[in-house]
């Protein structure tokens, strides 16, 4: 995983910016983030528009959402975690309060926020964001006339 920036304070609380580029990292957040958290991440909502003649139109709009997570699940096969919240910020498209599914996939940035980054959670992310950790190793042996490739 990529940590992008990391503006918590001394007192703990701050936020942190990832982008997830394995499996394994999607993981990691689904471990990190709880009930209560704030996360802010570009998404999809479909807006419906009414025009004076009482027609409807209906599409999607890309927008950026920041919700105060409730509930949270990982799907294994899609490689993506639902964050379902309400909206605390208002934005064109919608109204402050309202519900929005996130859907955190690999190679999508986002932004967590936590009141207090306790240890376990600076820790998980730094495992998470560890190259060593998720780096192949090779050794070659060589002795005369013969090679091995381990």
């Amino acid at each position: 995983m990529k940590l992008l920036s990391n503006r918590v304070d001394r007192s703990g609380h701050g936020y942190m910016s990832f982008i997830p580029e394995e499996g394994e990292d999607l993981w990691h957040v689904y471990n990190l983030i709880t009930a209560g958290d704030v996360v802010r991440c570009t998404t999809l909502r479909k807006v419906v528009t009414e025009s004076s003649t009482g027609s409807t139109n209906a599409q999607r709009v890309k927008t950026n959402l920041t919700i105060r997570v409730e509930n949270i699940s990982y799907d294994v096969e899609a490689m993506s975690l639902a964050l379902k919240g309400r909206n605390i910020e208002e934005n064109q498209y919608v109204k402050m309060g309202a519900y929005h599914t996130l859907s955190l996939e690999l190679q999508r940035k986002f932004t967590l926020t936590k009141e207090y980054w306790d240890a376990i959670s600076r820790e998980r992310v730094d495992e998470a964001c560890e190259p060593a950790k998720s780096a192949d190793l090779a050794a070659v042996v060589l002795q005369e006339g013969l090679g091995y490739v381990c």
